[in-house]
């Protein structure tokens, strides 16, 4: 069993953490544990009624509460760290690969063992982005939003549908971005408008729509001359969202990366913004290569993405 006993990032990250466990756990027949999962446990088809949640998901439901998942996460973190599971602690001098792991520590089945580690979620961008895709339809089914999450995102797309032929979701990431990696990846609106118009040209002669989803409050105005919709603003909502756009815009991050894997739509990550935007610039989730760069002081390493 695989259990994963140490919270790494926010919602994108969580979410890339624990489908790559879920691939591999497929593959190999084992089952993986997430305690670690707690705050969004209740939004997923597969967490909501799990306990546990575990995948495979458990074939019945079982009563819990926030507080409840809450207090198990932490007995598990208790045990790991105390070393009364047997616990793996992946340090941060390179990315984790499952392959490579299994070659030094196979993992017996029957065997219970405890994951600790930022870097695994990282895996995701390098080697085993073939089992996520062998296992999409899989990981997509569980971690489908429940139905309350998904009604108005879904009236949202299908109004703009109507009167659009090209959708267009742009993700603007600021917030807490102006201090990630010292704001590498932090952009003003004004630059965001930048690529927005590029985008415009890149689709001339095509009816377009942006939906535009933010972790921070947008005044409307700025984006008026841009024919635009805005998201709720909920966390899970606006996820599924960009999913359902036809192309996605946005600076690095996972949690558009992962609209982009669950929608299977193309993305194109603004690293630079004076760039001339292309169309083979959006890219599908399985065509991303990943190139960490390690520096000793840790927020000074960063990923490249390459196709």
């Amino acid at each position: 069993m695989l259990i994963i006993s140490a919270k790494s990032g926010q919602l994108g990250n969580r979410l890339l953490l624990f489908a790559n466990f879920i691939a591999w756990a497929i593959e190999h027949d084992l089952t993986v544990i997430n305690p670690a999962f707690e705050e969004y446990a209740e939004f997923f088809a597969g967490t909501a009624g799990n306990f546990l949640c575990c995948y495979p998901p458990l074939k019945f439901t079982t009563p819990t509460n926030k507080f409840i998942r809450s207090q198990y996460y932490k007995f598990i973190k208790y045990l790991s760290t105390k070393q009364v599971l047997a616990t793996q602690e992946i340090t941060r001098e390179k990315p984790f690969s499952w392959s490579a792991y299994h070659e030094r520590q196979p993992i017996k089945h029957g065997s219970n063992v405890c994951f600790q580690g930022w870097l695994f979620r990282d895996g995701w961008f390098v080697e085993d982005t073939p089992k996520l895709r062998k296992y999409a339809d899989s990981i997509r089914a569980y971690f489908t939003p429940l139905k309350r999450y998904t009604v108005n995102p879904e009236r949202l797309i299908s109004t703009i549908k109507d009167s659009a032929d090209m959708i267009v979701g742009i993700h603007v990431r600021q917030g807490d971005y102006a201090q990630h990696q010292n704001g590498r990846y932090f952009y003003e609106i004004a630059q965001y408008i930048e690529v927005m118009n590029a985008v415009v040209n890149l689709f001339a002669g095509k009816t377009l729509k942006f939906l535009i989803c933010s972790n921070l409050p947008q005044a409307p105005n700025v984006f008026k001359s841009f024919d635009c919709v805005f998201g709720s603003g909920d966390l899970i909502e606006d996820i599924y969202a960009l999913s359902q756009c036809y192309y996605i815009v946005g600076p690095p991050s996972s949690y558009s990366m992962w609209a982009a894997f669950y929608g299977g739509k193309p993305l194109y990550m603004i690293r630079d913004v004076g760039k001339s935007v292309n169309l083979k610039d959006f890219v599908h989730f399985y065509d991303w290569q990943g190139i960490f760069n390690y520096r000793d002081n840790w927020n000074d390493s960063f990923w490249d993405w390459t196709h």
